[in-house]
């Protein structure tokens, strides 16, 4: 839980971080088009530059003068054509940035990506910790659960113990997913009192049967005041006692 939590956290962050994102997109955009009226300005003043030079070619003026004026203003018109170009360039870039950050880019890309894979493993922990339900999460990871002979369920309407075996079965799904996504290390599993809370004797043996699939270099560490139940599962053991209101390790 600890680990779902902290994979939230992070994606909580990068959420944030694609919303600003957002937010300077949209400044630049609103800067663009800034730009691109100012061009249209710049376009409408060269045309009727064009045009009083074609009146002064036609009339008795300066024409030497009027075709000097006409290449400056012809030098002009290129600088703001090749600006123009280059606006368009970014709008362009910033165009397709802003459709990757939207929820239809790359989100839900990876979510197609992965989720069959993780409603695959859910419901295969879930068989393994002996609660045979049919358990689904959607692209907006909203959950349906499905129990045999009975309707749709959702999370809450379980008990204590049916919610830790979905909250476990989620737990090492997003430590598969983890490893699988970005080569995260997942060789350190600390449980904090899960065999206190609401796992009955069958519960706890079938959570035992999920540690003994973990790989050697997974290294499990289990705090519980359940001392007795998980006599001789572990290789090691260290217990813990008051003294004087202080713990310290105690001898065997």
């Amino acid at each position: 839980m600890d680990d779902a939590a902290a994979k939230s956290a992070e994606m909580d962050s990068a959420i944030e971080r694609l919303v600003e994102g957002i937010g300077v997109i949209q400044e630049k955009q609103s800067s663009l088009h800034s730009n691109i009226r100012s061009i249209g300005t710049w376009q409408s003043e060269i045309s009727s530059r064009e045009d009083e030079i074609n009146s002064l070619q036609t009339d008795e003026g300066n024409v030497g003068e009027a075709r000097s004026d006409l290449e400056a203003l012809q030098s002009d018109k290129d600088t703001y054509t090749e600006r123009k170009l280059g606006l368009t360039d970014k709008r362009t870039y910033y165009e397709v940035i802003s459709e990757m950050l939207k929820d239809t880019g790359i989100k839900t890309k990876i979510i197609k990506e992965y989720l069959p894979v993780i409603n695959k493993l859910v419901n295969q922990y879930l068989q393994v910790l002996d609660f045979f339900v049919s358990f689904n999460l959607d692209e907006n990871f909203n959950e349906t659960i499905k129990s045999r002979h009975r309707d749709d369920f959702n999370y809450a309407s379980f008990s204590e113990g049916e919610k830790q075996r979905i909250d476990l079965a989620l737990m090492f799904t997003w430590r598969q997913i983890a490893r699988m996504k970005n080569s995260a290390a997942t060789n350190l599993l600390i449980l904090d009192e899960t065999f206190d809370s609401s796992l009955d004797n069958d519960g706890i043996e079938n959570l035992m049967k999920i540690l003994d699939t973990l790989d050697d270099q997974t290294n499990v560490f289990i705090i519980s005041h359940k001392g007795d139940v998980l006599e001789n599962k572990f290789r090691s053991r260290i217990e813990f006692i008051k003294d004087h209101n202080f713990s310290k390790i105690k001898k065997s």
